[in-house]
């Protein structure tokens, strides 16, 4: 890393993880099918990145052979979020979020291959711990089977794309790198959008909002999109992946608070999703003391 992290920048952090989670919330409150919340979000936040830096006067050119890569993890998270939010709406707020959580798990495994370096083994003590609580979360919400699945692969491509930005992070300014991802996850969506309509010809799928969607979309991709994305990126010349993730596994906590006051008894839970949930959240606690150690 090219600076050690501050105590203003883990709080930074968790002050990004609080707005993540409100993000399956916003999700959750619009009339507008999955598809149009993620194409919608992705065009305001390229939109909101441009408009950005045309105020700074900042230069975001770049070459073409540098924009590919970008573009092409920016496809990678747009997906993410048709996972994430489809997990949302197949099963509950709170089941998508701690499944999200099982990203520490996953970069545990496949940062230390990225990155060239050994596997740590307290990283992947703590995976397994996730993986434990994620074990919690299936045995008791089994009716929830298809969105935590969802959520699972929604987790992967967060791994992989959290991962691959950790290098992007020490090449070029973080501006750069969120605005172009941005237009790749808008570009990819022209793409998944007709894919998944003609894969699932029997839903119903409603892609453009109406009356107050547009202020929750407006809010999700301006507010929850360009500000903590852009700024996890300067985070990321600080701290690695595996970091970044095992904080954003916070995010459950967060969101689910809000959801059961915004959604109420919806959003309540079994013992044992709650159990799973701490469990997850317990990887969170100890990952300083362990790394200390």
């Amino acid at each position: 890393m090219n600076t050690k992290p501050l105590p203003k920048d883990y709080l930074k952090l968790h002050l990004i993880v609080v707005i993540l989670g409100f993000t399956a919330i916003l999700g959750r409150l619009t009339e507008v099918s999955t598809l149009g919340v993620v194409f919608f979000r992705t065009f305001l936040a390229a939109t909101g990145m441009w408009a950005v830096a045309q105020f700074q006067k900042k230069s975001l050119k770049i070459s073409l052979a540098q924009a590919w890569p970008l573009l092409g993890v920016g496809a990678i998270m747009s997906f993410h979020w048709i996972c994430f939010f489809g997990s949302a709406r197949a099963s509950t707020v709170a089941v998508s979020l701690v499944t999200f959580s099982t990203t520490s798990f996953f970069t545990s495994i496949i940062e230390p291959f990225v990155r060239k370096t050994k596997i740590s083994w307290v990283e992947v003590i703590l995976g397994v711990l996730v993986v434990m609580g994620m074990y919690f979360v299936f045995t008791f919400e089994g009716k929830y089977i298809v969105g935590i699945l969802i959520g699972l692969v929604g987790a992967l491509l967060s791994t992989v794309f959290s991962v691959i930005n950790g290098q992007f992070a020490q090449k070029y300014d973080a501006q750069t790198v969120t605005f172009y991802e941005m237009v790749g996850a808008f570009g990819a969506m022209w793409i998944y959008i007709p894919i998944i309509i003609f894969a699932l010809p029997n839903e119903h799928f409603q892609l453009i909002p109406t009356n107050y969607d547009w202020l929750w979309i407006g809010i999700l991709g301006l507010v929850c999109t360009v500000y903590p994305y852009n700024e996890m990126m300067h985070l990321l010349k600080k701290i690695s992946a595996f970091t970044l993730n095992l904080a954003i596994n916070m995010e459950p906590i967060y969101g689910i608070i809000m959801a059961y006051f915004i959604f109420g008894e919806s959003e309540k839970m079994t013992s044992g999703f709650y159990i799973g949930g701490i469990l997850i959240l317990l990887s969170v606690v100890l990952h300083p003391f362990l790394k200390k150690k």
